[in-house]
């Protein structure tokens, strides 16, 4: 059954709207008529049941027949710190990959040694891409809540929120494994950033900042990961590490 997230007000009583571009998709991608079964996610953790009752180009209507509470969402929210690659395509991975893990959320940030800073229209744009990738990749993985977003311009501003855990991905002496570093901290993590820089690697002076904030440098192991493949890896590994067995999926 085709998932689409709508806004909570798009939800009235067993009358539910679909916006144009869910239209849009149900039209000519899933080429659906009136009496096809769909399910609704508010973005609150509910799903509901719905049939189609009216479908044109800009808009669908859709009659709830059931609801329930969804329980597919992690308990330990990772936050992932991803510095902004030189490549749209790179981040997008990110994003898509991450969302179908289990990431609650995403702050990207210009790093110093990076090549890529947004501003303006450009950056608008690039969000608003952003944002449907997520809704995609959320819907697709039958995820109960959205991962939420935002772009900042330094790696200082990423991290002004409190974790119970900071990793810092960056390649150096002294570095421990997600293992060592999980079985060494005082309580279970609730909520953990994990911070990923570019190609080029984080700045001596980013790095300062991490560890300043209290992160700890964590090792991916041997071998040297893709920025796109490092934040994928890690949020896996946490998850697999901390997520009670029965909630994992195959």
């Amino acid at each position: 059954m085709t998932r689409f997230f709508v806004r909570p007000d798009q939800i009235t009583g067993d009358e539910a709207t679909l916006d144009a571009e869910d239209a849009h998709h149900l039209r000519v991608v899933l080429h659906a008529e009136v009496g096809h079964q769909i399910a609704l996610l508010d973005g609150l953790g509910n799903e509901y049941f719905a049939v189609l009752t009216a479908l044109s180009k800009t808009r669908a209507s859709a009659k709830v027949t059931s609801a329930h509470t969804l329980d597919t969402e992690a308990k330990t929210r990772i936050i992932v710190a991803q510095a902004l690659p030189k490549m749209a395509e790179k981040m997008e991975q990110v994003l898509q990959r991450c969302t179908e893990i289990g990431a609650a959320g995403f702050i990207v940030f210009a790093a110093d040694k990076g090549q890529v800073h947004l501003e303006g229209e450009r950056q608008t744009k690039r969000e608003g891409r952003w944002s449907a990738i997520v809704k995609t990749a959320a819907e697709q993985a039958h995820r109960a809540l959205l991962s939420s977003i935002q772009y900042t311009d330094s790696l200082g501003a990423a991290m002004r929120d409190d974790y119970d855990l900071i990793l810092l991905a960056h390649t150096e002496n002294g570095a421990r494994p997600t293992r060592e570093i999980l079985e060494s901290a005082a309580k279970t993590p609730g909520k953990i950033l994990i911070i990923i820089g570019p190609e080029s690697g984080l700045s001596a002076a980013e790095a300062a900042v991490a560890r300043k904030a209290g992160a700890q440098t964590i090792s991916l192991g041997p071998r040297i990961l893709r920025t796109e493949t490092a934040a994928m890896a890690l949020t896996a590994q946490l998850l697999y590490a901390l997520e009670p067995a029965e909630n994992r999926s195959n």
